[in-house]
């Protein structure tokens, strides 16, 4: 005989949210605060290298992932065109970024590291894996599978959300 879950009532069901609402300010802010720790460490390592966090951002995702455009730049780390420009800019003048036109298309730019920024961006990435492999050290490898499950979860119902 197949195991079926039994109905919730409006009234259990009502319980069960307000149980989750009171429990998830505690869970939300503790990943607030796995969030803070885990910057201001990579900060404090980044200022050997003379670089911020931003900067870091821009580097590591150029090194990865070599062409991108100034839009998908901007979306990979989460932030304005306008923002990434202004950081385009600097990144460029210190001489470890240059912008290449599209050979497919001259209207759109594409975003490479110079020799020098890419031996940069391998020094930060290599501050960001020390944080990171700090960070998960004390979990397993199913704490860890589970942490991004459940974090793939929380972002799919944020984007469900009606827009306001």
């Amino acid at each position: 005989m197949p195991l079926v879950a039994p109905k919730t009532s409006r009234s259990q069901a009502a319980t069960l949210t307000a149980q989750r609402a009171e429990a998830g300010t505690p869970a939300w802010l503790s990943v607030v605060d796995a969030y803070l720790r885990c910057d201001a460490a990579l900060s404090a390592r980044l200022v050997a290298l003379e670089l911020r966090v931003p900067e870091h951002e821009v580097l590591v995702n150029l090194l990865r992932n070599p062409g991108l455009t100034q839009q998908a730049l901007a979306q990979r780390c989460f932030v304005a065109k306008s923002g990434i420009s202004m950081l385009l800019t600097r990144l460029q003048q210190r001489g470890l970024v240059q912008r290449e036109a599209d050979t497919a298309d001259g209207r759109i730019w594409r975003l490479f590291l110079t020799a020098g920024g890419l031996a940069l961006a391998q020094r930060s990435a290599a501050v960001q894996q020390e944080v990171v492999s700090a960070m998960v050290q004390p979990l397993s490898l199913s704490e860890l599978a589970a942490v991004q499950s459940i974090m793939q979860r929380v972002s799919a119902a944020l984007d469900a959300l009606p827009a306001p």
